[in-house]
This record gives C-alpha cells, sequence and structure tokens, in this order.
C-alpha cells in the first residue's frame, strides 16, 4: 500500500469518526405529548405560550432559523 492511500484512510476514518460524534451529540426536539402540543397546528399557536412575556418564552440561545417550529420539533414515533 502506498503513503497516499494509508492517508486516505486515515483521513475517512477521522472524517466518519467527526460525523459520529455529531450525531450522538445532538439534542432531542420531541414535543411533549400534552393536549396543546397536540392541537398546535400554526407558529401563532406555539408562539401563545413561547412567545415574550408568556408563560414558558424561549431562551435567549433558541434559535430562530427555520420557517416554522415543526421543522425542528417533531413527536416521538409511537
Amino acid at each position: 500500500m502506498k503513503t497516499r492511500d494509508i492517508h486516505f484512510l486515515i483521513m475517512m476514518a477521522v472524517v466518519i469518526g467527526f460525523l459520529v460524534i455529531l450525531s450522538m451529540t445532538g439534542r432531542q426536539r420531541f414535543l411533549t405529548q400534552t393536549p396543546p402540543h397536540l392541537s398546535a397546528a400554526s407558529d401563532a399557536e406555539c408562539f401563545s405560550c413561547h412567545g415574550d412575556g408568556k408563560q414558558f418564552p424561549m431562551t435567549e440561545e433558541h434559535p430562530l432559523r427555520k420557517k416554522n417550529c415543526r421543522q425542528c420539533h417533531r413527536f416521538k414515533k409511537s
């Protein structure tokens, strides 16, 4: 085996290891199975409880990168 091939295999192992670590450290973003979450059909309903000054406001570090809440937050598969 050539040195170039060994370097390639080492880099592939590093990349795959890095991707495995990233996949294992992600937070689960499942919605709780409560009636308000089960019936919420729009972002307006989400922000009625999770908006600024509401009962359960979002924290400052919550990213609003997506267009709607359900792109990140899902129900657990039964």
